[in-house]
């Protein structure tokens, strides 16, 4: 297993040397109360059967993601340090004897039952979501050339829309999983992620890394994850601080333009690493040490390209030593090291907007030791690190304050780490 704590100095040690290859009581949630219980999950059943008009065969959950820190270099060959939370998605599922697929979300109930010819498969603008299901079917029929019966399938998410939150990727591993679960596959964790991540890339041209599809796949209780995503190797780390809480903070501003704006974020940082492979011989931007890129800096006369790669190697170096901090028990300097990620993203990197760093900046005057955005950005979400004592006053004074600004209300989520993606019930 990798990062072990003398791997982490040695791994830290070469980077810093040479390159390496509605009322404020009901505004917070707590998401241990969003986890299905006994009964919640009779009523998913139920609700499949007031749809399909028989019980489902099969139950499945995968949760969304919070990213701590680590933010867009996931696809710079990065470490990162997600957790899988209890929001996330469910689905319900029964077999049927034809080739085709009926898709019902209760998120989505404008759209009714999406009928899906597994002979037709191609991507098509008015399934909506249910392309997402289409992509994954799609890619692995093909690679197993397996012969697929229908189904009829019931999905539930309860991650807030346009979050930022990973939905799409809840979704995608979901049904991963629960076609590897059917059609006995035997896909690892990491095998399912990487399907997932296929189809967001490919079929719905997402240009997204693989942290989002591996924590939401990969995620243990209690624990975050510090990911290599160049090797996919992890290391479930106790992510708590005694004292602190860690919130969720949801903008509610709606993420317009998120995808085009995060393709053309993929397509700088590559931009950059090919003016930086002429001078030197790395793979990812993130094989440089800060030394390094200060040395070749130079060559980056495009100052967009500048600033991403700029961002991309700090906010490296900054997940490295916020494992020191988390092994050290210092809140303080993790919160230290939130700020200088929400200062990059924001300055670097321009993946904020007003109504994030308005959030962030209550929170930081409301008593947060430490907040930044979390996931892609232009809306959504960010997390603060908040001391005990000040949870209750942070989250009215917070409110108050993003209101004031920007006549929005904001939610607060009481974080809680779950397991990843697992059947939770057979019928």
């Amino acid at each position: 297993m990798f990062f072990t704590d003398y791997d982490i100095f040695l791994y830290y040690h070469k980077l810093t040397k040479t390159t390496y290859d509605n009322t404020i009581f009901t505004v917070i949630i707590s998401l241990r109360s969003t986890l299905k219980t006994r009964e919640d999950i009779m009523n998913l059943s139920e609700t499949y059967e007031s749809i399909y008009h028989q019980k489902p065969q099969h139950m499945y959950f995968a949760p969304g993601r919070v990213n701590l820190i680590g933010e867009h270099i996931d696809y710079n060959g990065g470490l990162v340090f997600p957790a899988a939370i209890s929001l996330g998605t469910y689905a319900a599922i029964r077999q049927r004897d034809d080739a085709h697929i009926h898709v019902y979300s209760k998120n989505f109930k404008e759209l009714g039952i999406i009928n899906i010819d597994l002979e037709n498969l191609a991507y098509q603008v008015d399934h909506h979501y249910a392309n997402y299901i289409k992509g994954a079917i799609s890619f692995i029929k093909e690679k197993y050339s397996i012969s697929m019966k229908g189904f009829n399938l019931y999905i539930e998410g309860t991650l807030p829309p346009q979050s930022g939150l990973s939905s799409s990727a809840s979704l995608l591993v979901l049904i991963v999983c629960m076609l590897n679960d059917l059609y006995h596959l035997q896909m690892s964790k990491t095998e399912i992620a990487l399907y997932a991540q296929d189809v967001e890339n490919n079929y719905m041209h997402m240009h997204c890394g693989i942290m989002d599809q591996l924590i939401i796949a990969k995620g243990i209780k209690d624990h975050a994850l510090v990911m290599h995503t160049k090797t996919l190797e992890t290391k479930p780390v106790n992510a708590f601080f005694k004292g602190f809480t860690w919130i969720i903070m949801n903008t509610h501003y709606p993420r317009k333009t998120t995808d085009s704006k995060y393709n053309q974020r993929v397509e700088e940082c590559q931009n950059a690493l090919k003016v930086l492979k002429k001078h030197i011989d790395i793979s990812h931007l993130c094989d440089l040490s800060l030394k390094d890129f200060n040395n070749l800096k130079k060559y980056l006369t495009n100052p967009i390209l500048l600033k991403r790669a700029k961002h991309a190697i700090t906010e490296q170096d900054r997940v490295l030593k916020s494992i020191f901090a988390l092994e050290n028990e210092d809140a303080l300097s993790f919160g230290s090291l939130l700020n200088a990620s929400h200062k990059s993203l924001k300055e670097d990197y321009e993946v904020t907007g007003f109504h994030l760093d308005t959030l962030v900046e209550g929170a930081l005057l409301n008593g947060a030791i430490g907040a930044r955005v979390t996931g892609a950005g232009f809306g959504g979400c960010a997390i603060a690190l908040v001391p005990d004592d000040r949870l209750s006053f942070l989250i009215e004074h917070t409110k108050q304050y993003y209101k004031k600004y920007t006549q929005i209300e904001a939610s607060f989520y009481q974080v809680e780490f779950v397991d990843g993606v697992r059947k939770i019930e057979d019928n």
